[in-house]
């Protein structure tokens, strides 16, 4: 067969073919030749797949520091809103343990390149999660009116119980109320409360909302001794 008749043969699929392959050589050629950047990024820190019935009693930061490097283009077209990194604790138990941050933590497309992270690494503190029954303690601040005094003070209910991390819960023998004035308080009187914050990490799980009722005894003043008469 001529040469000249095999080229012709099938020529509209060989042009498509050939229309392809230069289409493709063009574009990668062209992201070879597009200027590189470098771009910094402050995106939030997500803690994924915590083991069931612990707790993080580590600080953490809310965001790390990310400094990429691609083609202009592909730079442009990063949306910051969606990026984040990720530190997955499926294997984590209780204890304390420091996680490195690597380039495949952060959510990028694969033609962009992660040249640095700060901080590199984060510690992550994780603590069994506990539930204690302790007594509820009114809190009075302020002076009765002159004459008055505070003879009894109880609250309803008696009892909170809280959780939290186990550590922090076993240290704790009893939680507070919100303070209550007897300021210039001359007679007996019941307010509504709550139970306050006690510990990083510590909630109240039943009996945050109580009943404060302060019993006052009015003293009895001094009978005015009697005069001597005057001779």
């Amino acid at each position: 067969m001529p040469i000249s008749r095999l080229l012709l043969q099938n020529a509209g699929t060989k042009l498509l073919a050939l229309g392809i392959a230069c289409t493709t050589w063009y574009l990668l050629s062209g992201e070879r030749r597009e200027r590189i950047s470098e771009r910094s990024y402050r995106i939030p820190l997500s803690i994924v797949n915590i083991p069931r019935g612990t707790l993080i009693v580590s600080p953490l930061p809310d965001a790390v520091d990310v400094r990429v490097r691609g083609s202009f283009t592909q730079l442009r077209q990063l949306e910051p809103g969606k990026l984040e990194a990720v530190i997955d604790l499926i294997d984590a138990g209780p204890g304390e343990k420091r996680y490195r941050l690597e380039p495949e933590d952060i959510n990028l497309p694969r033609q962009v390149e992660v040249i640095a992270i700060s901080p590199p690494e984060i510690r992550v503190a994780l603590d069994q999660v506990a539930e204690k029954t302790v007594p509820i303690v009114p809190d009075l601040v302020g002076q009765p009116a002159p004459g008055a005094r505070v003879e009894d003070v109880t609250v309803e209910p008696r009892v909170a119980r809280i959780q939290g991390p186990a550590k922090t819960v076993s240290r704790l023998s009893s939680v507070r109320t919100e303070p209550a004035s007897v300021e210039g308080r001359d007679a007996s009187f019941s307010v509504p409360s709550i139970v306050a914050a006690q510990a990083p990490g510590v909630r109240i799980r039943e009996g945050q909302i109580v009943t404060v009722r302060v019993r006052l005894q009015r003293l009895l003043e001094p009978t005015p001794a009697a005069r001597p008469r005057k001779r």
